[in-house]
């Protein structure tokens, strides 16, 4: 059976890291080991992985190859989203090439996999976050037209149903919902994976479930490193 899973924030930095994640606490401890592990025990070639950013803490195209590559060879089909600390992220034409073509990158772009169309953005905090200032509006109004973008393309390929692939939460702090929610609703969305939040006192009162939308929060530390489970794709019928 084929399989969708979505698995982020893994924060890489190189082997041995450079950038030791368990200052973050214990549970980071040996976390490439982990991701890896689990990865190899879960995944199969014919699988397909949701990766909704920060994959390494990379400045640039160069640093992030090894942690990029690595991922690449892992078992199944492998679709990236940018993250905000994706500071490595380039054309989508250079990081395919870098990467030998074993990621794609899902920027103002919809990919298909089985009768499911992946549409989606990095995102970037709520309007209605009291931590909005007006530097953020521009960014926001942004990645609302290109999730606009991806959206309008995945309902093009004809696939029985649309996923939209966020970094930022749809949500704010209050758990209210952003203005993206209204976007993939007029979509048809079923379902949103998205990542950026880590620290398990920001794991509470999460939603599970927004205006008829399921939301899967898939960044590493959240899942104890290993990759959540979406859906079959073969169970999903024209």
């Amino acid at each position: 059976m084929t399989k969708l899973y979505a698995f982020s924030d893994f924060h890489l930095s190189g082997d041995p890291p450079s950038k030791p994640m368990d200052i973050f606490g214990a549970h980071w401890k040996n976390h490439r080991e982990k991701i890896i592990t689990a990865w190899l025990e879960t995944i199969h070639e014919e699988d397909t992985v949701i990766m909704a950013g920060d994959l390494s803490w990379a400045m640039n195209m160069d640093d992030a190859i090894s942690d990029l590559k690595m991922l690449g060879r892992l078992p199944g089909r492998k679709i990236v989203v940018r993250g905000n600390h994706d500071y490595w992220w380039d054309t989508v034409t250079k990081m395919t090439r870098m990467t030998d073509g074993m990621l794609e990158f899902l920027h103002n772009s919809a990919i298909r996999t089985g009768q499911v169309a992946l549409a989606g953005t990095r995102g970037w905090i709520s309007e209605t976050s009291p931590k909005l200032t007006e530097t953020d509006k521009p960014i926001i109004a942004r990645e609302e037209g290109r999730l606009e973008r991806s959206l309008d393309l995945a309902e093009k390929t004809g696939a029985s149903r649309i996923m939209a692939v966020l970094h930022y939460p749809p949500f704010d702090e209050a758990r209210n919902p952003s203005h993206m929610i209204e976007i993939m609703k007029a979509h048809h969305v079923t379902d949103c994976i998205y990542g950026h939040i880590h620290g398990a006192a920001n794991f509470t009162n999460l939603p599970k479930e927004l205006c008829g939308i399921k939301l899967h929060l898939t960044s590493a530390d959240y899942l104890d490193f290993k990759p959540h489970f979406i859906c079959n794709l073969e169970e999903i019928h024209a």
